[in-house]
């Protein structure tokens, strides 16, 4: 399967795979309890993190843009709230409200910190997000977008990091390599994450 950079041009339909596949995830249900208010928010979300990942990392999909994989490099593995609001953040409070933006802001700073702590300043690839269209799924596509990623890392011999809110998807990524290696509720909001680590072959 031909794995390719995703363009400027294609962020549209990327941000609309990502809404479809992310639809249910725990975090964004959290985010946008009102399945209304998802639907119209999760487009404009992902947009704005795809800006993102292009201009501070990578993003991939292949040729009919049916998944997605974006990923932060070695040395800026955190978006910094200035970054965010460069790219199209801006309105989060307006679009989450004001309450829902305070929980958010609250999980992501946790988030965040957790990957700070775990990795204690060792360098590594963040993988910030995977998706295929839920009509796509088990072709082989993910694991097809990710295999790049991970030679690169191999390559360098850097290890590769991600968290996930789903539990379901700890098999799946263990199945190529990753490890689970914390796992822990954000305080308040009992939401859990998984952290994984793949360290290079």
């Amino acid at each position: 399967m031909e794995i390719i950079k995703l363009d400027p041009h294609q962020i549209h339909q990327a941000s609309n795979v990502l809404s479809a596949s992310f639809f249910d995830y725990p975090m964004f249900t959290f985010y946008f309890p009102d399945p209304k208010r998802r639907t119209r928010c999760l487009p404009w979300y992902f947009r704005n993190i795809l800006n993102c990942a292009l201009h501070y990392g990578e993003a991939y999909t292949n040729p009919d843009i049916s998944g997605v994989i974006f990923t932060l490099p070695p040395g800026h593995t955190k978006i910094s709230i200035w970054e965010y609001i460069l790219n199209g953040f801006l309105l989060t409070p307006f679009m989450l409200g004001f309450r829902n933006y305070k929980q958010s802001m609250d999980c992501e700073s946790f988030v965040g910190d957790t990957q700070e702590k775990l990795m204690k300043n060792r360098l590594h690839y963040y993988l910030w997000g995977l998706a295929v269209e839920p009509s796509q799924k088990a072709r082989g596509i993910g694991t097809a977008l990710m295999l790049p990623v991970l030679a690169k890392a191999d390559a360098q011999k850097i290890p590769v990091y991600l968290e996930t809110h789903d539990e379901k998807n700890v098999q799946y990524y263990q199945k190529h390599g990753f490890n689970l290696i914390h796992n822990v509720r954000i305080p308040k909001y009992e939401l859990p994450i998984w952290c994984m680590l793949r360290e290079p072959i």
